[in-house]
C-alpha cells in the first residue's frame, strides 16, 4: 500500500475509532490478529483486544487528541499525540477522580497490506499520575475518616 493510504488509515483510526467511537471501523482498519506489545491489563490481543482498549481510554478519558506529527515510513507510521480529558472511570486501577488530565504520547503502528498489524507506544503515564494522584490520596482519607 502506498503512503497515503496507511496515513489515511491511521488518521481514521485517531478520528473515527478514538474520537467519534466508531469500533466496527477497526473491524475494516486492523487485521484479525493484530499485535499490541503495549496492551493494557486485561485487554488481550488481536482486534477485540484493540477494540477493548479504544472503549476503555475513551470510557476512562471521553478523550480529546489533537495530533502533533503524523510520519509515515512505507509499513511504519509514528504519531506524536497529546491527550485530554476527565478522568471520569478506572483505568489502570485508579478510581476516576473526575479531575482533567493532559499527557502526551507517540504510538508506532505496522502496516500490513493498509491495515493496522502491531502497534508498540511511549506515554507520559508521570503527567497523568501527577494530575490524579492527590485527588485519590484525598479520597482514600475521606474514606479512611482522616
Amino acid at each position: 500500500m502506498t503512503n497515503e493510504h496507511n496515513r489515511t488509515t491511521i488518521l481514521r483510526f485517531f478520528h473515527e475509532v478514538m474520537g467519534a467511537g466508531d469500533l466496527y471501523l477497526l473491524d475494516e482498519l486492523a487485521i484479525e490478529n493484530y499485535e499490541d506489545h503495549v496492551a493494557l491489563p486485561g485487554q488481550g490481543q488481536g482486534r477485540q483486544g484493540l477494540k477493548r482498549r479504544v472503549a476503555r481510554i475513551r470510557a476512562a478519558f471521553q478523550p480529546r487528541q489533537r495530533l502533533h506529527d503524523v510520519i509515515v515510513d512505507a509499513d511504519s507510521i509514528a504519531v506524536r499525540w497529546s491527550l485530554s480529558g476527565v478522568h471520569s472511570a478506572e483505568f489502570l486501577g485508579l478510581p476516576p477522580t473526575g479531575k482533567r488530565v493532559e499527557f502526551d504520547g507517540v504510538d508506532m503502528y505496522l502496516m500490513r497490506e493498509g491495515r493496522m498489524a502491531a502497534h508498540w507506544n511511549v506515554v507520559d503515564m508521570w503527567a497523568f499520575y501527577s494530575q490524579v494522584v492527590g485527588r485519590i490520596i484525598n479520597h482514600q482519607e475521606e474514606n479512611r475518616g482522616v
